[in-house]
């Protein structure tokens, strides 16, 4: 299943999901109107009763209607104040669970090697690198949380860190990435939201019942009658709480058992490896705290994890995932059905400083023996088979691809990884990508940046650009994804400061170039979102034609930079709107095209339904690549429209032994 059929299937999980929950309230409103009028019926006539007809005698429309609005209107604000606390994705979760974020400046071991191996599933899918969250918890767990790939976040316990190798980790990982890409995240989220506010009515009672504990018992009837009224609406209450559990947990469970095993299989076909993930679940079934997780709000988010994160059940429960056993036989038919029975903790034999200091050796020792220098066809194009493979691979890891992208991490300097770990050298990272070539252009752009961040930051600014000069024509994207963990971690004020020198340095020199407008669109439309200064946008376009004009400019912009021949570009132009049976579209005039119309057309692009998201990226792609090759200036652009169309597509690698 591709990025594109996973997005379909998530949305019609969605569908599911809300026909489901408006077939739980309606569960919910018979059976609170059955208890509202036997209640009635027992205080006119002294008894209760079986009888529906019976029933008929005390039922009031008026009353029905009244108890069954009010109910829908508590469930609505219930799942709608959710929906607003989960508003900023996979951090509101991470921080409900007690995780803690991982700098990316931490040089505990366990740290590094997450982090690397977050790294490198992120670079290989073209995805920016999620923020890592630790649980406290022993037990082997993971999740991924966030409303689009751009926001996520990884979330993984300690017990986890401290029981895997690598290659498991690596597993476990892949695993949390299909959830990611086959938008499970969101589907997640939204079920949590919506599901929340039928088990807001259980809580509810319960609140009510605890507090009849503290009203002192009174000899007068009308007190004890009032008592005994309070007492009957919170135990109705009750009884419609755990019907909506019982729901609740039904609809978890329905959901979310099929997703887990799509991912166990995407984890596989991402890293081409069964023994990585099954060991990670053998370890688990041999571990004595198993995937157990201590937070409050488990249960909550119960159907997001790796595996169960409670070690309980009750009667009404329903498992989130399969069994441990289903699981394992699916990656691997022949296994003999034994789990590792392994709790001891990595015995640490040195310091972490000499720990470090090893590893920082050896992956110097494998730059020099490899002599490897991952990175875009600088000067002679990206192949058209590689970048049609990689409009195919949107949301489908290879471990080829994580290959490369490990050597390409690996081909890093030093100082560049080192500036992409702390928030000031992260923001020196993205701001040297956007200094001009020509000494006097840069001379003033150094003078801005001066006069905003002063000048120890300016210098800063200055080394990186001398260490990422080659890569910035060719991998700035790439470079992004790399930072971007960082600069999330930044603050509001912070950010405002750092949005500020992006935009002053490129107008600088009173123009705006591609280069600068790919920077500005990926950087500033992944951190206005996420610190809440552009709205979400809801897709809303089901056909092309309402998107006609921002489709003409962009599609007309790429055939004109890969083909400066206005011939050529109508002929590339036409045949692939052709191919994707856009025929209504007009390649513009170069007059009337220019780069400070992308934004108003890129805005316009995002309001489109998956489905057409992904035939418009085959007619980019398409329209960069009749002659065979596709440029790099041509295909950083695709990219770049794909990436803020949340589409992720994975950069062309490759190695030159």
């Amino acid at each position: 299943m591709n990025f594109f059929e996973a997005q379909d299937s998530a949305r019609r999980s969605t569908t599911l999901l809300v026909f489901l929950f408006v077939l739980a309230i309606a569960a919910i409103l018979v059976l609170s109107n059955l208890i509202v009028f036997q209640y009635v019926y027992y205080l006119e006539f002294g008894s209760l009763t079986s009888s529906l007809s019976e029933l008929e005698i005390v039922f009031d429309f008026n009353l029905s209607v009244l108890v069954s609005a009010a109910i829908i209107v508590f469930i609505c604000l219930g799942s709608l104040y959710k929906l607003a606390a989960l508003s900023s994705g996979g951090q509101a979760i991470a921080l409900s669970l007690g995780g803690v974020i991982v700098p990316r400046s931490s040089v505990d071991l366990l740290h590094k090697k997450i982090l690397n191996v977050v790294e490198e599933m992120a670079i290989a899918s073209g995805t920016p690198v999620p923020q890592v969250y630790i649980l406290n918890a022993q037990g082997i767990n993971a999740f991924a949380a966030g409303w689009k790939t751009t926001n996520a976040v990884i979330g993984i316990t300690q017990g986890a860190l401290e029981r895997l190798t690598r290659d498991e980790l690596q597993g476990v990982i892949a695993h949390e990435f299909s959830h990611i890409l086959n938008g499970d995240m969101r589907l997640n989220i939204r079920l949590i939201a919506i599901l929340h506010g039928i088990l807001m009515i259980g809580m509810l009672g319960r609140m009510i019942l605890r507090s009849i504990r503290y009203v002192r018992a009174s000899r007068n009837s009308k007190d004890g009658r009032a008592v005994l009224l309070i007492f009957g609406v919170a135990a109705t209450l009750m009884v419609l709480g755990y019907t909506g559990t019982f729901f609740g947990n039904w609809i978890k469970a329905l959901i979310s058992r099929q997703r887990e095993y799509l991912a166990d299989a995407s984890a596989v076909q991402f890293t081409r490896s069964s023994e990585g993930i099954a060991n990670a679940l053998k370890k688990i079934g041999g571990a004595i705290p198993g995937s157990e997780l201590s937070a409050v709000a488990v249960d909550v988010y119960s159907h997001a994890y790796f595996a169960r994160g409670d070690a309980g059940s009750s009667y009404f429960s329903f498992s989130t995932h399969p069994p441990l056993k289903k699981r394992i036989l699916r990656i691997q038919p022949n296994w003999d059905g034994k789990y590792y029975f392994d709790d001891m903790r990595p015995v640490r034999e040195r310091s972490a400083e000499a720990d470090l200091d090893a590893i920082k050796q050896q992956a110097e020792q494998e730059r020099r023996q490899r002599a490897t220098n991952i990175g875009y066809a600088l000067g002679t194009g990206v192949a058209l088979n590689e970048a049609l493979g990689s409009l195919d691979n949107i949301g489908d890891v290879s471990q080829e691809q994580i290959e490369a992208a490990r050597d390409w991490h690996l081909s890093l300097p030093e100082e560049v990884l080192a500036q992409a770990e702390n928030p000031y050298g992260a923001q020196a990272l993205v701001l040297a990508l956007l200094l001009h070539e020509q000494p006097e252009i840069e001379r003033k752009q150094y003078t801005v940046l001066n006069g905003i961040i002063g000048e120890l930051h300016t210098q800063n600014v200055r080394q990186v650009q001398q260490l990422v000069a080659v890569m910035a024509r060719t991998q700035a994207l790439s470079l992004i994804d790399l930072a971007m963990p960082t600069l999330r971690e930044m603050t509001v004020q912070q950010y405002r400061r750092f949005k500020t020198c992006l935009q002053k340095l490129i107008i600088a020199d009173d123009k705006l170039d591609l280069r600068e407008w790919i920077v500005q669109r990926v950087v500033l439309q992944h951190l206005d979102e996420h610190y809440a200064f552009r709205k979400k946008t809801v897709a809303k376009y089901f056909v092309l034609g309402s998107a006609k004009q921002a489709s003409e400019i962009m599609l007309s912009m790429l055939a004109y930079i890969e083909h400066p021949d206005e011939a050529e570009a109508m002929r590339a132009f036409d045949g692939a709107k052709r191919n994707a049976g856009f025929v209504a579209l007009q390649l513009l005039p170069k007059s009337k095209v220019s780069i400070a119309l992308l934004d108003l057309a890129m805005d316009d692009l995002m309001l489109l339904k998956p489905p057409l998201k992904k035939r418009f990226l085959q007619t980019c792609v398409s329209c960069i690549s009749q002659d065979g090759k596709v440029t790099i200036r041509a295909y950083e652009l695709a990219r770049a429209i794909a990436s803020c169309l949340d589409c992720p597509m994975p950069p062309v690698l490759f190695s030159i032994s």
